[in-house]
C-alpha cells in the first residue's frame, strides 16, 4: 500500500473489494439459482392450490347431487329447475375429474416423500375412473365423496390434526383399493326349476 494511505484506509479499501467481488458473484451466479429455486417452488404451491381446488370442487357438487334429489312430488316448475342444477353439478364433476387426470402428474413434483405423491395420482385417477365408469349414479356419488373426503383431510388438514390425518390416510388406500380391484364377473346358475338330468 502506499506510504500515505493510513492503516484504516487499507481496512476500508479491502472491505469495498471484497462487497464489490461479493456483489457480482451473487448477481451472477447467486441470484438466477435462487429465482429458479422461488420458481420450482411457486410451480410447486400452485398444483397444491389447484389439487385442493378441484377436490372442493368435486365434494361441493358431488354433496349437491346426493342431498338434492328430483322430488316427483314437486310442482314441474322445481323439478324442471333442480334438473337444471343436477346438469349443472353433474358437468361440474366431469370438468374437474377431467382437470384432476389431465394434472396429475405435476402432483409427483408438487410432494414430498414415498407415498404422498403416488396417493395424490392415484385418487385423481381414480376419481376419473369412478365417474365415467359404469356404476349407478348414486354408487358413483358415495365413492367419490367418500374418497375426496379422506384425501382433503390427508393433505389438507392441519398438522394438528395428526390422528385424524392417519386415519384419513388408512381409509384412503383402503378404499383405492377397492376401486382399483376388478370386480369378479358374476356366473348365472341355473334355474331351479330346470329339468335335471340323469348322470
Amino acid at each position: 500500500m502506499p506510504d500515505w494511505m493510513p492503516s484504516w484506509g487499507t481496512t476500508a479499501l479491502i472491505s469495498i473489494v471484497t462487497s464489490l467481488l461479493t456483489l457480482i458473484v451473487a448477481g451472477r451466479y447467486i441470484s438466477p439459482l435462487l429465482e429458479v429455486r422461488n420458481r420450482r417452488f411457486q410451480v410447486r404451491m400452485q398444483a397444491r392450490e389447484k389439487f385442493q381446488e378441484n377436490m372442493l370442487d368435486v365434494l361441493s357438487a358431488v354433496t349437491h347431487l346426493l342431498a338434492a334429489p328430483v322430488v316427483p312430488a314437486a310442482t314441474d316448475t322445481v323439478r324442471a329447475a333442480l334438473r337444471e342444477e343436477r346438469t349443472r353439478w353433474r358437468a361440474q364433476v366431469d370438468e374437474t375429474t377431467k382437470y384432476l387426470t389431465d394434472h396429475a402428474v405435476q402432483l409427483l413434483f408438487a410432494y414430498r416423500g414415498p407415498k404422498l405423491p403416488d396417493l395424490a395420482v392415484r385418487y385423481s385417477s381414480n376419481a376419473r375412473g369412478v365417474w365415467i365408469s359404469d356404476r349407478t349414479e348414486e354408487q358413483k356419488l358415495s365413492a367419490l365423496q367418500n374418497i375426496t373426503q379422506h384425501c382433503h383431510a390427508l393433505f389438507f388438514d392441519s398438522p394438528v390434526h395428526a390422528r385424524q390425518r392417519v386415519r384419513s390416510w388408512t381409509e384412503l388406500e383402503r378404499l383405492l383399493d377397492e376401486l382399483e380391484t376388478p370386480a369378479s364377473p358374476v356366473t348365472a346358475s341355473p334355474p331351479s326349476n330346470a329339468p335335471q338330468t340323469a348322470p
